[in-house]
């Protein structure tokens, strides 16, 4: 039982890949944490979520590093939070791409 309980207190470690939401928000804190553009498509995706709390932190990070929303409201519907997206994959496409 011991053991169990270690393991579902085990630190979460930031990804945009894990499903979890836990590992989502901490890659979106990271990202708007360090200012870097280069995860900006991988926020810019987490607008789409089904989580109202994941799409709130993705578009808080990109207001944090663009200062734009480009229209963009978490609670809004989904058709206007759709057009939001539309926009912001726009502004993707204008981007330079990252170096990696």
């Amino acid at each position: 039982m011991t053991s169990l309980l270690v393991s579902a207190c085990a630190p979460v470690s930031p990804s945009y890949t894990d499903p979890t939401p836990a590992a989502r928000l901490g890659a979106i804190r990271e990202s708007a944490q360090s200012g870097n553009m280069d995860d900006a498509q991988s926020l810019v995706a987490n607008l789409a979520s089904d989580d109202p709390t994941i799409r709130f932190a993705a578009i808080s990070a990109l207001h944090r590093l663009t200062g734009e929303t480009n229209g963009y409201r978490f609670d809004d519907p989904w058709e206007s939070r759709a057009l939001a997206i539309s926009a912001w994959k726009a502004w993707l496409a204008k981007q330079p791409t990252p170096a990696h």
